[in-house]
């Protein structure tokens, strides 16, 4: 060894898109190190293994989270953690079976590993001397094999190509007759044929299975991989297999984020055995598959979630006489678009809706739910003019028919001719009034319980606010002054000091040049801004 190369970090966001990209640069640090093409074929593999643990099961139900990854030279020896800040949420057999995979594939590739578990997160250690024994051939090609699972997953493909990418490299170097994909239906409870490379490929119409029926079926019922060497009629799944000549077959079930996303089922014609040395690399490709139609969906659900979100914004704020209104929506840098929105509409006798929301949880979820709250409201609206009686009533609705929902609310009705507006909170953070020459103060209301909150035998509460000529009233969500180092408190603060008694739209902008641009703000931010012409 000539030289030491100095150590490699990555630190950043545990998403499965980074995956790629990570094991590239470990490939490139371990040829400026000269380590071997075994070796480093072998480490960058286990480190990618290592890193989707982290990905499916260290941040389940936290939104994504930390991902730490170094490799370093110690002594005679290579070095690589991976560490992560997470829970390790893996509760039921389907995830502890799963998990339980990736560590024995680790350490099938790692001369000494270590995983070290401690309440702030868990840390895996992978050692391998330098000096390494020359690879066998058998080894040589699992190398390959896993090699080939790993660098094609996360290309920038549709999901049907990259599954028929994967299912023609397991086709190729399992050196089967026939693979196909089997995708669980959750709602149906079947197992039906998807994606296929050989025989299946030409068959016209799909094959649909019960889980425990037949092998596949077992497969996916145990969550084990499962093969046979004599198909017959109780392999219900594969009549038409048998009328094309195969007589092996093998399968591995497909576990994404602890649910089974599918069967990866191979077939091939010659008298053979699958080995369990071949039930673990489909396994592995089982695995990298279901990681692949995870990554893909997410994308999919990202841009319906968008999409869904700009539809209900609105797209222009209204024109009143005597007010200016602005508004902004920024979604979150580590969690993406939510379940936050703002909406201003015309009511009767020139009176004007203002609201705000936050709907607890992430993603298209949270943003479906926000869209039936902002409907309810609107129409509750129209016949009731007290904000409380609204927001009541969008409580009852949202507790009898949104089990589980949980959402702050601040809904105001503006009288723009007398200058005031009538204010109700569910739970939400209180508005900020800046009057001129004067630091912005906290609108004087009380909060009541969030929607979801099933409050009865307690009314809520409205309270009349004025806003003197010149004034600004600035509405938020959390997102906006709330960070995970310090305390809420503090941004409240700055808020104050930010908001001043000037155009909504000058307020929009330096709050969110100050508050947002260039930070990492964990949650999506709404922001509606209401501003009372007049001498200043």
């Amino acid at each position: 060894m000539n030289g030491v190369e100095p150590p490699w970090r990555w630190q950043g966001l545990a998403k499965v898109e980074q995956l790629t990209g990570i094991r590239r640069d470990i490939e490139q640090w371990t040829e400026r190190a000269r380590l071997s093409a075994d070796l480093s074929q072998t480490v960058a593999l286990a480190v990618y293994e290592a890193m989707a643990n982290v990905v499916e099961h260290a941040y389940r139900d936290d939104g994504p989270g930390t991902l730490d990854v170094e490799i370093r030279h110690d002594g005679d020896a290579v070095v690589v953690t991976v560490g992560d800040e997470g829970h390790w949420h893996v509760s039921t057999p389907a995830e502890r079976l799963h998990r339980g995979r990736g560590l024995e594939l680790i350490e099938r590739l790692t001369e000494q590993v270590s995983v070290m578990p401690s309440p702030t997160g868990t840390t895996v250690c992978m050692r391998w001397p330098i000096a390494v024994v020359p690879a066998r051939p058998d080894d040589a090609a699992r190398l390959r094999f896993l090699e080939a699972m790993a660098d094609v997953v996360l290309a920038r493909l549709d999901t049907d190509a990259v599954l028929r990418e994967l299912l023609t490299r397991v086709h190729d170097l399992l050196r089967v007759d026939t693979v196909a994909v089997l995708v669980h239906d959750g709602h149906a409870g079947h197992l039906a044929t998807g994606v296929a490379v050989g025989l299946e490929d030409r068959f016209g119409r799909p094959t649909r299975i019960r889980p425990g029926d037949g092998l596949a079926g077992r497969a996916a019922a145990t969550m084990r991989a499962a093969a046979t060497d004599r198909v017959d009629a109780t392999a219900f799944e594969a009549d038409r297999l048998l009328d094309n000549g195969v007589r092996a077959m093998a399968a591995a079930p497909m576990v994404a984020g602890g649910a089974l996303v599918g069967v990866l089922r191979v077939g091939a014609r010659d008298d053979r055995t699958f080995t369990d040395d071949d039930l673990g690399l489909l396994q592995v490709a089982a695995d990298r598959l279901a990681l692949a139609v995870q990554a893909h969906a997410s994308d999919a659900e990202s841009a319906a979630t968008t999409a869904l979100q700009r539809s209900l914004l609105p797209s222009r704020l209204p024109a009143v006489a005597g007010l200016d209104f602005a508004g902004r929506y920024a979604p979150g840098a580590e969690l993406g678009v939510g379940g936050d929105w703002y909406d201003v509409f015309s009511l009767s006798d020139g009176r004007i809706g203002i609201v705000i929301g936050d709907v607890a949880g992430h993603g298209f979820p949270a943003a479906v739910v926000m869209g039936r709250l902002r409907s309810a409201l609107r129409a509750y609206a129209l016949d009731n003019d007290a904000p409380e009686v609204v927001l009541d009533k969008l409580d009852r609705k949202a507790s009898h028919f949104e089990a589980g929902v949980m959402a702050t609310v601040a809904y105001a009705v503006v009288e723009p001719a007398a200058g005031r507006l009538t204010l109700c909170l569910a739970g939400h953070l209180r508005p900020v009034l800046a009057v001129p020459g004067c630091r912005g103060e906290f609108v004087d209301v009380p909060v009541d319980p969030p929607i979801g909150f099933a409050l009865r035998g307690r009314p809520r509460r409205g309270r009349v606010v004025d806003i003197p000529p010149g004034a600004t009233v600035c509405f938020y969500t959390d997102g906006l002054v709330e960070r995970r180092d310090r305390p809420i408190d503090v941004g409240l603060s700055e808020l104050l000091d930010a908001v001043a008694a000037v155009p909504s739209e000058t307020v929009c902008a330096e709050l969110m040049a100050e508050f947002v641009e260039g930070q990492a703000t964990a949650d999506d931010v709404a922001l509606l801004v209401v501003h009372r012409k007049g001498a200043v």
